[in-house]
């Protein structure tokens, strides 16, 4: 039903639910999956003054090192536990970009023809209190394919 399926991961405990929602799923449909963490972006727009206040280099790598951490601990796990073949079936890539977090997660859905976003209720953000994180709000709300909103 699924044959591709994308996870956006910021390294919070609703995006590791996440994640084991879409190993399930992979399993079941022998789906290839997608697993996409993207570097906050420091871009703002000024009124008249064009874009400023792009991504350092440092601060890239560093994110980029902790996801990349991430995708190892999911990598491991998914040989340990799954029958999932991890070097055909799963993909995982860092990204930065000047758009937001859900436009990029979005685009990068479109681009590989993902059939499904499997995404947590809430990020890192820190905004606690709130029941669906803006992220996860707007890749529901713009998505062109099934979004599965794992708390």
């Amino acid at each position: 039903m699924f044959s591709r399926i994308l996870v956006g991961i910021d390294g919070s405990e609703y995006s590791r639910n996440a994640v084991n929602y879409a190993l399930d799923l992979t399993s079941k449909y022998e789906s290839e999956l997608f697993l996409l963490a993207i570097v906050p972006s420091k871009v703002h727009h000024g009124d008249s003054s064009g874009v400023f206040g792009m991504v350092a280099p440092s601060y890239f790598q560093e994110y980029k090192k902790e996801a990349e951490k991430w995708f190892e601990e999911i990598i491991a796990h998914i040989n340990k536990n799954t029958n999932i073949d991890a070097k055909t079936k799963v993909k995982s890539e860092v990204i930065t970009t000047p758009f937001s977090i859900a436009a990029s997660i979005l685009n990068y859905a479109e681009e590989r023809n993902v059939e499904l976003i499997v995404i947590g209720t809430r990020g890192n953000s820190g905004l606690k209190k709130m029941l669906l994180g803006s992220v996860a709000t707007d890749v529901v709300t713009y998505a062109y394919c099934p979004v599965l909103v794992i708390k």
